[in-house]
């Protein structure tokens, strides 16, 4: 059997870190199997479509490296792939199953719709036109009556079901509402759209989220009166705030472009990911710590459907910036270097950085400087951008400088006398050389070094937290640091 997976996400705004979760099972799946890995655009709630939202998706798929066999974009013997465009497919498979007895036009005006939805609410909705004689429909459609096309639910019927990860779940048939095959504006409903497409794109395995559980009755109902057989359905487990229920923006960003844009890897999201929900199956020694940095062709390589997890996992933000971490260290400078330029020209708000930035033959080792202290993409441009912008309204009266606080312009001039006596030429300009007679200044006055060394960095750099100051200061260079203390 050929392994078809697709991913088939609703452009009704920004598309959601599960979303990506998702995607990253369908994509691992098919290319485990040397198979085909499918993104289809599902548009057919033209009421919630947002502008701009399809493109996204696309530019995050590719931003992650889930980039599509076939699509809208890859294009494909399947399609179209995008709803919207198969209007006529779904009206056919529609109309097939009133032939068959098995749906029917609905003719239910809008209050009558809401009455008897508050009076079925907990029970199957039934209309009053379910078993109206085809004859009389057609002429009420032909007549022009507004209508809808609706799944006829069989009654008293128990639909054993068994999903991939969350096993055997029976539906009673009278819970089951006549879901809504073909909506009054002429689209296919999703539940209808999703099985047609499926199909006809030979689709061999569905991955969706848990939520979806409560529309696979209809779905297989479909399945049987079309006569197709259905593929495996995986639901996998649902993401939970920390809070508790759904991942919540009350925390931070929910969606895959909004983790990007705070700084965050994409690889290292992506392992952060197949984490939550699924488990590695390599076998460890007794005491042997699990292990937990995956790259994505060594999660395809481990990656089976039996290792789902049925347990819905939470989203722990500071296991995140664990992962990110990790990779931070797990690159060199020069690629962290890259990792950072792509994404302040993707998505820094900085501007008027761009070219002090972008044109820094230095900004490989300023990045090494801060790169254990960082977290983020964001939090590296956070803590090199004094090297940049000169500090201004410096806050003397803190805690840092307490101890120093009525020397401070004194301290401010004897750094300057000692610093300008040093060359000008950036290769004699060591640390080294000058961190004695820093010292000897602090002698003078009977400070303490450290609380020298803080008016420094305040003067400097601006605030009390910094990378390495002597290592930053001959990054400066000397006129710069001579600037900065004559300010």
């Amino acid at each position: 059997m050929d392994i078809r997976t697709r991913f088939a996400p609703s452009p009704t705004g920004s598309l959601h870190i599960g979303g990506i979760r998702t995607a990253l099972y369908c994509y691992a799946w098919a290319k485990k199997n040397s198979g085909k890995f499918i993104v289809r655009i599902e548009d057919t709630d033209q009421t919630r479509f947002v502008e701009g939202a399809t493109e996204e998706v696309f530019e995050m798929l590719n931003a992650y490296g889930l980039n599509p066999d076939e699509s809208m974009n890859n294009g494909g013997d399947y399609g179209p792939y995008i709803q919207s465009q198969r209007k006529d497919i779904y009206l056919k498979y529609a109309e097939e199953l009133i032939k068959k007895g098995y749906a029917y036009y609905c003719f239910l005006e809008p209050e009558e719709l809401k009455i008897l939805q508050e009076a079925t609410r907990g029970t199957g909705f039934r209309s009053k036109y379910r078993d109206q004689d085809i004859e009389t429909s057609k002429k009420m459609v032909d007549e022009g009556k507004p209508y809808v096309i609706r799944l006829k639910v069989p009654e008293n019927e128990t639909i054993i079901y068994k999903d991939g990860v969350q096993g055997s779940i029976k539906f009673d048939t009278n819970l089951v509402n006549d879901e809504i095959l073909i909506k009054s504006n002429g689209f296919g409903s999703y539940h209808l759209a999703v099985v047609v497409d499926d199909h006809l794109m030979k689709v061999s395995h569905v991955f969706r989220a848990v939520e979806w559980l409560p529309s696979t009755p209809k779905q297989i109902l479909l399945y049987r009166y079309l006569g197709w057989e259905m593929p495996p359905f995986y639901h996998v487990s649902a993401i939970l705030d920390p809070s508790g229920g759904k991942l919540s923006k009350r925390k931070g960003s929910v969606s895959a472009k909004g983790f990007l844009q705070d700084g965050y890897l994409p690889e290292a999201m992506l392992n952060f990911l197949m984490l939550l929900g699924w488990s590695s199956p390599e076998k460890r020694e007794f005491g042997e710590k699990e292990r937990e940095i995956y790259s994505l062709e060594e999660f395809v390589e481990l990656f089976d459907v039996k290792d789902f997890n049925k347990s819905n996992p939470v989203f722990n933000r500071e296991k995140l910036t664990w992962f990110n971490k990790e990779y931070f260290k797990i690159k060199t400078n020069a690629e962290l270097k890259e990792s950072f330029i792509n994404w302040f020209k993707e998505y820094s708000e900085d501007i008027d950085l761009s070219n002090y930035i972008l044109q820094d033959y230095d900004l490989e080792e300023k990045i090494g400087l801060v790169k254990e202290r960082a977290t983020t993409l964001m939090e590296i441009l956070e803590q090199i951008k004094f090297f940049y912008k000169s500090p201004k309204d410096i806050d003397w009266n803190i805690k840092q400088t307490q101890n120093t606080i009525e020397i401070i312009s004194d301290l401010k001039k004897d750094f300057v006398e000692m610093f300008t006596g040093f060359a000008d030429n950036s290769k004699e300009w060591k640390h080294e050389d000058w961190e004695p007679r820093m010292r000897s200044i602090g002698d003078k006055y009977s400070k303490k070094h450290g609380d020298i060394f803080m008016v420094l960095r305040m003067a400097i750099v601006g605030s009390p937290f910094s990378p390495p100051l002597f290592e930053s200061m001959q990054l400066l260079g000397k006129n710069e640091v001579l600037k900065r203390l004559t300010a």
